[in-house]
């Protein structure tokens, strides 16, 4: 049992509320002040969000500021669709768009244009959300903010998913995958493995998916994201449904179920409802199944969700069908065919045809049982499965081929880096080396030199001691000479009288 899933990037919303380098008013400070109280609050108490989302409505007004009546106004209407009030939601957005174009809020103006592309998708109206998500990518486009437009291409390829184009979403999901990961953007890189995840296992490739669902969730679980994580704990369990491994898929149900409540994600909350009530109905649990299926059904239509009535009233049918109560099931088969075909949602028109077939051939009413049948086959065909997943597996091959080629680029020039210093190192120890030498060199010479100096001055000293010695000798030669041969003192006393 398939549900719909939908993976409208919440996260445009969440960009930054605040415009203070815009703010020129003498209210600025106050602005300033609602708006970061407001962004504080809006995940934990959207009562009290929803009070300062009014007060800067007023503020705005008092001062006809229309940039900050546009954010007001689109405040009021992100706080209504996480309250699933779709209608209320609509009529701000449209009002903060209506703002936005008068007083150029480009901001405001992307995300009031992402929320009703997301509102319209919500509701089943593609075409409608396609168009919003094309102004959006028209303004993102003309002021170069390519982090928007790749989201939008993202959003836009959900749409083909709906369709049963899973080769055109799966082009747009690997684009925005490999720009998320060029831009190490974490939440998008999540939701793109997660809608490719999702894809592969609409095509019946289960292996797959599990792969692209194991990285997601590893993101989901750092990111400490419980809306993407309720999500993914969804599809682990459609994955093992189609491998027949029902408790497994009841385990991770559950987890859904836990994860959600305590998030108040209602959306993911009603999914798990349905899809339990799914798994329930193939345990022959009857009972349990119909109340969980009408308990989804109630939080549905109080927020308009028709798209994910199409599976409530499709689980019903089958309840019913198998509990040979052919008219209940009939009315309800139709209820969901209505809805799906309004919608444009071909996978599940696919799948209703062949139970509507099933039925009347329960009826005896072999002419609607065979024209039934045939739409079937014929929109089975029109899918062609398994040329769209030979399609996505060349867009990943060509995906990873282009991170294994950057890869290796950045490993280049990692090398080159690394080659380029290594040879800078060696160009200064080469010079360091050559001075050193000719440092070293110019020593040897003066040093010699000052050797030859001190010895030359030795030698002369040596000489001059010896020609000093020589004078000396002669001197005391000739005092020896000149003493012999002059009388002595006893001589002259004694001959020479006074």
């Amino acid at each position: 049992m398939f549900h719909l899933r939908y993976f409208i990037l919440l996260s445009l919303f969440f960009l930054k509320f605040s415009f203070f380098a815009q703010i020129t008013s003498k209210d600025s400070l106050l602005y300033k002040k609602i708006i970061i109280e407001f962004n504080d609050v809006k995940d934990k108490d959207r009562k009290v969000a929803l009070v300062l989302a009014n007060k800067l409505e007023q503020i705005s007004l008092q001062n006809n500021d229309l940039f900050f009546l546009a954010d007001a106004f689109f405040k009021k209407a992100y706080i209504e669709y996480f309250n699933n009030n779709f209608n209320k939601s609509k009529a701000y957005a449209a009002k903060a768009l209506e703002n936005a174009k008068r007083s150029n809020n480009n901001k405001v103006f992307l995300k009031s244009n992402n929320l009703l592309g997301s509102i319209y998708y919500n509701l089943g109206e593609f075409k409608k959300a396609e168009y919003y998500y094309l102004e959006k990518i028209k303004l993102a486009s003309s002021i170069k903010d390519t982090l928007e437009e790749i989201n939008t291409y993202y959003n836009i390829g959900l749409i083909y998913f709906q369709q049963g184009n899973y080769l055109k979403s799966a082009e747009y999901n690997f684009k925005a995958l490999d720009y998320f990961e060029l831009k190490k953007d974490t939440f998008n890189i999540l939701s793109s493995l997660h809608s490719i995840g999702y894809t592969y296992m609409n095509l019946m490739d289960v292996p797959t998916s599990f792969k692209f669902y194991n990285k997601a969730i590893l993101y989901a679980k750092s990111y400490k994201d419980k809306y993407q994580l309720a999500g993914i704990y969804i599809d682990f369990s459609t994955a093992f449904t189609l491998l027949n491994k029902t408790d497994s898929a009841i385990y991770y149900l559950d987890l859904a179920l836990k994860t959600s409540s305590v998030a108040k994600d209602e959306y993911h909350y009603v999914i798990a409802l349905n899809s339990k009530a799914g798994l329930l109905i193939n345990k022959k649990d009857y009972d349990n199944a119909y109340i969980l299926a009408k308990e989804a059904e109630k939080l549905n239509l109080k927020a308009d969700r028709k798209a994910l009535l199409c599976e409530v009233y499709e689980n019903i049918c089958d309840m019913f069908y198998r509990q040979n109560n052919i008219d209940s099931a009939l009315v309800y088969a139709y209820k969901s065919y209505n809805l799906a075909t309004n919608q444009g949602q071909s996978k599940i028109i696919l799948i209703l045809n062949k139970i509507i077939s099933q039925i009347y051939e329960k009826k005896h009413n072999s002419d609607s049982a065979l024209k039934y049948f045939k739409k079937y086959f014929n929109f089975n065909e029109s899918l062609k499965q398994e040329e769209q997943l030979r399609g996505i597996a060349q867009k990943e091959f060509l995906y990873e081929k282009q991170n294994q080629e950057q890869l290796r680029a950045k490993e280049q020039q990692l090398s080159q880096t690394k080659l380029e210093k290594q040879k800078q190192i060696n160009l200064i120890v080469i010079v360091a080396s050559i001075l050193l030498a000719i440092f070293l060199g110019i020593g040897i010479i003066n040093f010699r030199q000052k050797q030859k100096a001190n010895a030359l001055v030795v030698k002369q000293k040596f000489l001059l001691e010896e020609k000093q010695k020589e004078i000396i000798a002669s001197i005391n030669y000739a005092s020896r000479i000149q003493r012999s041969l002059l009388p002595t003192e006893k001589y002259i006393k004694k001959h020479i009288k006074k």
